[in-house]
């Protein structure tokens, strides 16, 4: 918080949220890069088609499917077996994926789908791989999981914007007319608290612990004891401390 303005009749202070500007439209970002790579290069659905021209032959057609409707082709040749993949999460969760074996390499199937209907997966095309079935058409969906973790992100995308866009906060101490405006700017809309300045009653200055520091916020408390926060956002202790005696100052509090 900043003094801008300071006349023997009118004191005026202004807050920019910079804290909260910077870190909604930092997860903003992170989540609409997310969004975007879920909507577009994650696959929702798979289909595995394969044939077998000849006993010692056999051919196969991947094809992925996201959620907006692309699709996208792979040949594969000669599959060898089929296996589930397990990974373990920082925090013990598990995923499996079904990870096919050919003379080229391993192409995964779906990642966040169950170990029960990975395993009916597997067995299926190792069975068609080891019997003489001449056709094997598997299918994987993850739509379901997709669907609430992009709805998952666009709950964080809308608190991340609710931040975004704090409000610019300016204060205005009027001698002239015994009263006090503070006016609260944003692309929301605009708000305008008025007092008349022999309602104040005192200033306080309110603390917020945070996980590795504190935070600071200036409190107008009128006759009524209601508290009207001078700037919403926490921030610093020697801005505001400077800003209060500065305001208690002018008032000769």
């Amino acid at each position: 918080m900043k003094i801008v303005e300071e006349t023997r009749t009118r004191l005026q202070l202004k807050h920019r949220p910079l804290r909260h500007w910077f870190s909604g439209w930092c997860i903003f970002t992170v989540c609409l890069s997310f969004l975007i790579y879920c909507l577009v290069f994650d696959s929702a659905s798979v289909s595995l088609n394969c044939t077998r021209p000849s006993p010692n032959q056999i051919n196969c057609e991947l094809k992925r499917f996201n959620l907006v409707g692309s699709m996208n082709k792979l040949k594969m040749f000669d599959l060898q077996e089929a296996y589930i993949l397990t990974k373990t999460g920082s925090k013990g969760s598990k995923t499996y994926q079904v990870m096919i074996v050919t003379p080229f390499g391993e192409f995964a199937l779906l990642s966040h789908v169950s170990y029960e209907e990975n395993e009916k997966v597997a067995f299926k095309i190792n069975d068609f791989i080891n019997s003489g079935q001449t056709s094997l058409l598997v299918q994987q969906n993850q739509r379901d999981y997709l669907f609430f973790l992009n709805l998952f992100i666009l709950i964080f995308m809308a608190i991340a914007v609710y931040f975004a866009t704090s409000p610019v906060t300016i204060c205005t101490f009027y001698k002239s007319i015994d009263k006090v405006f503070i006016e609260r700017k944003s692309i929301r809309g605009n708000q305008v608290i008025e007092h008349p300045l022999e309602n104040i009653m005192r200033f306080d200055i309110q603390e917020k612990q945070y996980k590795y520091s504190k935070l600071y916020r200036a409190i107008i408390v009128i006759k009524s004891y209601q508290e009207i926060p001078i700037n919403p956002q926490y921030t610093d202790e020697k801005s505001i401390r400077y800003a209060v005696s500065r305001i208690q100052l002018f008032l000769k509090y």
